[in-house]
């Protein structure tokens, strides 16, 4: 989902069927590994990354990442965890029958659970609603109003709170399976962030922009990223991100196992 797997907004949590009849011809269309533009049978892959400062030195970010994929190509789990190795947050992911994410339970470093998400599908295998629980196990907030692409990553959605009233909504675009664009807004209908990705010819992401906006203030950040090299299966090992003035602000490295043929 980064990742709530990331959140909602991302549209990375949803992974849906276009109807039960196909749901078999459909698998290869909504796995994850295909919504995250990752090639072959990846079993895991692990992320870590560095800070580049105005002087040139590196410094290793306080976080590390490890995604599980079972054989179908569905994420299980992601962990985060600390520079020393700890685990800050474990989420662990189960799906339905066709592939589409049916709960994530979230659990910080001690095995506490600190957050909850149940979808709901329809009889055409689409997201009809997802309940999300706080870490009392109270429900939080609702999402609903879903679309989906033929990819089955939802391209829009509302949040309510319990009383009914909404709390957030977004909206996003899609290149084949590729996100390019989209916008989130706040209970009042507001525009509160919006982003958009330029794609080079792999599938990644080569150039973006970045636009929040808080209740004073509106930022916008530009970046560009350079793909230093890639494995035999077109996942690519180690990207560069640059600022707007072509500064170096922070490397990301990743390493893979895949699941043998």
């Amino acid at each position: 989902m980064k990742k709530l797997l990331f959140l909602l907004s991302a549209s990375t949590l949803f992974i849906a069927c276009n109807n039960a009849d196909k749901k078999t011809a459909d698998a290869a269309k909504n796995t994850d590994l295909i919504q995250q533009n990752l090639k072959g049978k990846v079993q895991r892959f692990e992320e870590s990354s560095s800070t580049i400062d105005s002087t040139g030195t590196s410094k290793a970010d306080s976080a590390s990442f490890i995604n599980d994929f079972d054989e179908k190509g569905y994420q299980t789990s992601y962990v985060q965890k600390d520079i020393t190795g700890k685990v800050k947050e474990d989420q662990a992911i189960t799906h339905y029958e066709g592939g589409q994410t049916k709960e994530v339970i979230a659990k910080n470093g001690e095995g506490k659970q600190t957050m909850k998400w149940e979808l709901t599908i329809d009889s055409s295998g689409k997201y009809s609603s997802a309940k999300i629980y706080d870490s009392s196990g109270k429900i939080s907030s609702v999402w609903k109003d879903l679309s989906e692409n033929e990819y089955g990553e939802v391209t829009k959605g509302t949040e309510y709170k319990e009383d009914g009233t909404v709390k957030s909504s977004f909206a996003s675009t899609y290149d084949s399976a590729h996100y390019v664009s989209g916008w989130g807004k706040d209970s009042t209908g507001k525009e509160n962030y919006r982003g958009s990705v330029t794609l080079n010819d792999k599938g990644d992401a080569a150039e973006e922009s970045r636009t929040t906006v808080t209740k004073d203030s509106s930022k916008t950040e530009k970046f560009t990223y350079k793909y230093d090299s890639y494995d035999d299966k077109g996942n690519w090992l180690q990207r560069t991100t640059y600022n707007e003035k072509a500064k170096p602000i922070k490397v990301t490295k990743r390493t893979f196992t895949y699941y043998k043929d």
